[in-house]
């Protein structure tokens, strides 16, 4: 491992999510064709009992191809904050209970490694904070399986959720695909739970982070947002319910009043007209109200190329838009699109800090 004591280095940090899925294997990928590749350490974490597993399942030999340092136990944040310059490391957070082919452990052993993974980043976020580390963490996360998680007593409906305490930010999901990018004002929560949720000043905060998000990401110097409505056809003049008049609209009009010339806000819009505006070119993103109603219209049209941004967080968090995908296990038919496009957002996040700090 190569110390040094000049100065701080940026890191690149993977989770390999629920052992039962795909993340594995499309990593494995990424590493051979050197997509992981940059000035800064990469550091995997999750189980190297099934890293190893499934690379001698898959065929692949990249013990002999790539140098990978391991490390264990408490001081392995420490350790790597020493390291300068790239690099290939993994944290084993793997447990005796979970060395077993993944397809065979129970959801809460799948679960406990899925979760050690994301706990290990509290140690990290620490040893930081400890050493007055100010340089930029790029975090891409594999997938965890929700239910598997929420047995091993995850605490968050998601990974956006923990982030955002860990990181003690208010974050935005962002679905973005080449074509339509989405936030979202709520995340993972019941439709019946919806209409009560939403506020003029959730909805407020939300429209800024997605227009500073898609500004400071997208390198978009002035985006232009479409705000969904909650009801059909943003409903029609209060026929079919009244939060567009009493809730959305007042907090377009603040947030256009906060953002100033930072960004263009139009809405709220019928959602069923808002999302092909969007993927034609009229807005640069279009904040919805609800989980289903933004990312139905962006997988029908980027299920396999999406990349899910938590925007609004003081360190960089993306992930490929799809789940473990367990039914496609070590089967080779995964696409790699969303994940290679997750790691070049991550990378492109680090670069840019990199070239505004020369």
């Amino acid at each position: 491992m190569e110390d040094s004591d000049d100065g701080d280095v940026s890191m690149l940090v993977v989770t390999l999510g629920d052992p039962y899925g795909v993340t594995i294997e499309l990593l494995a990928d990424a590493l051979r064709a050197g997509g992981l590749a940059g000035p800064w350490p990469v550091v995997l974490v999750g189980s190297n009992w099934h890293w190893q597993d499934q690379l001698r399942r898959l065929g692949h030999s990249l013990g002999t191809e790539i140098e990978i340092t391991v490390l264990r136990g408490a001081q392995a944040a420490s350790e790597l904050l020493r390291v300068r310059g790239s690099g290939l490391y993994f944290v084993d957070v793997g447990s005796q209970a979970g060395e077993a082919p993944a397809e065979t452990l129970t959801p809460v052993i799948r679960g406990e490694l899925a979760v050690g993974a994301l706990h290990w980043l509290r140690e990290l976020e620490a040893a930081r904070r400890a050493t007055s580390v100010t340089t930029p963490l790029a975090v891409v996360t594999g997938p965890i399986d929700k239910y598997a998680a929420g047995a091993a007593a995850f605490g968050y409906p998601g990974q956006t959720e923990f982030f955002a305490a860990l990181w003690q930010s208010q974050a935005i999901m962002i679905l973005a695909g080449p074509k339509l990018r989405v936030g979202l004002v709520t995340n993972h929560l019941a439709l019946r739970d919806v209409a009560k949720t939403l506020s003029s000043d959730l909805i407020c905060a939300k429209a800024i982070l997605l227009a500073r998000s898609i500004r400071s990401t997208y390198g978009i110097e002035r985006p232009r947002l479409a705000i969904t409505g909650l009801n059909p056809h943003a409903s029609d003049g209060g026929l079919f319910g009244d939060e567009e008049h009493q809730i959305i609209a007042p907090a377009v009009q603040r947030a256009q009043t906060q953002l100033g010339l930072e960004a263009t806000l139009t809405g709220p819009l019928p959602a069923d007209t808002a999302f092909y505006r969007g993927y034609r070119g009229d807005f640069d993103a279009v904040l919805a109200m609800y989980h289903d109603q933004g990312l139905g219209p962006l997988k029908t049209v980027h299920f396999d190329d999406a990349v899910n941004v938590s925007g609004g967080l003081k360190h960089f968090r993306a992930s490929p838009d799809h789940g473990p995908a367990a039914d496609i296990f070590l089967r080779r038919q995964a696409s790699p699109a969303s994940m290679t496009a997750a790691i070049k957002l991550a990378a492109d996040y680090l670069h840019k800090f990199g070239e505004n700090t020369r």
